[in-house]
């Protein structure tokens, strides 16, 4: 990534976790997500008295979700009505995790795709016609996973930029399972090396996936008003990435129905070449109708946006108790 002032920066350090943390990662990753992996019969008992225990105990976790949870329901909605909303987003991560445990401790390979609903295809085509490559703008919502293999069927080469997670064993199963499909992932971490990188896959006309709706450590946040909120701290690296080549960018979601998954392309954001600033990105034509694309899919599915972290801006968060 490069600053505002367009100076590049190295590579961000590694965040090295304490003694406590890593002694907690390890006691979850060892017993709680081994269930998972290993032992599918309790996995549905175990993920919700994980999900029960961490709603009454993990106190940031439940302010974020409830925070969260008022923004996709909106002003109106009542305490109750946000609190069972932030109880069903913490369920919908502890089921996404489950399903990529599970995947990689699957002895063969599933014959039938999760996806039953496959919508705008006509208008990523569009998109891939102009021959610029493509930025694919995806949010923490239903399951990511099940959407890269969908998007394989039709892209020779996808290229992911990620952040690791801290749980070795989901981490090592997610990596796997995009080998397999063969997705290239780029860490948030490499800096200036992940976005060479992705530019230069959009130059060579490849598709380039990245979320929008949550700034990860490292990259560069643009506060921007947002489900109601004045100045929500999201990430302006697709926009600036877009931008950088005149690539355009295909918000692409997936939600669960009672029938399967619906993986759906909003709508094609044609963009031009030009060198952008994160303080450029906030009141950009392309950032306004992507913000617009994620509002309408979080508002429509709010209970499987899995929102855990605080989407306000550093400033905005020290000023409210």
């Amino acid at each position: 990534m490069s600053d505002d002032s367009g100076a590049t920066r190295p590579p961000l350090p590694r965040v090295t976790p304490s003694m406590g943390q890593r002694a907690a990662h390890l006691a979850f990753d060892e017993i709680y997500y081994r269930i998972l992996q290993d032992a599918r019969v309790l996995s549905p008992v175990a993920c919700k008295l994980v999900q029960l225990g961490a709603f009454a105990c993990a106190h940031s976790w439940r302010r974020n979700l409830m925070f969260n949870a008022g923004l996709a329901l909106g002003p109106d909605s009542t305490a109750l009505a946000r609190a069972r909303c932030a109880y069903d987003m913490l369920g919908a991560m502890q089921v996404f995790i489950a399903e990529v445990l599970q995947k990689h401790g699957a002895r063969q390979p599933a014959k039938h795709s999760p996806v039953t609903q496959l919508e705008g295809t006509e208008t990523y085509l569009a998109a891939r016609r102009l021959r610029r490559g493509v930025v694919i703008a995806g949010i923490h919502l239903g399951s990511f996973e099940p959407a890269l293999a969908t998007l394989r069927t039709i892209e020779s080469r996808v290229h992911v930029l990620f952040q690791p997670d801290a749980m070795p064993r989901f981490e090592r199963a997610r990596s796997e399972h995009r080998r397999r499909l063969g997705i290239i992932e780029h860490p948030v971490a490499d800096g200036i090396s992940s976005w060479v990188a992705l530019r230069d896959a959009l130059r060579a006309d490849e598709a380039v996936v990245i979320h929008a709706d949550r700034t990860m450590p490292g990259q560069i946040a643009s506060p921007m008003p947002f489900l109601g909120l004045v100045d929500a701290a999201l990430p302006s690296g697709p926009v600036r990435l877009a931008s950088a080549n005149g690539s355009p960018i295909v918000p692409t979601f997936c939600a669960r129905t009672p029938t399967g998954l619906r993986v759906w392309a909003d709508r094609c954001i044609e963009t031009q070449q030009e060198r952008l600033t994160a303080r450029d990105v906030a009141q950009h034509p392309a950032q306004l109708e992507l913000v617009a694309a994620m509002e309408s899919a979080i508002r429509r599915y709010p209970r499987q946006w899995m929102a855990i972290d605080t989407l306000r801006s550093s400033a905005s968060a020290k000023a409210t108790p």
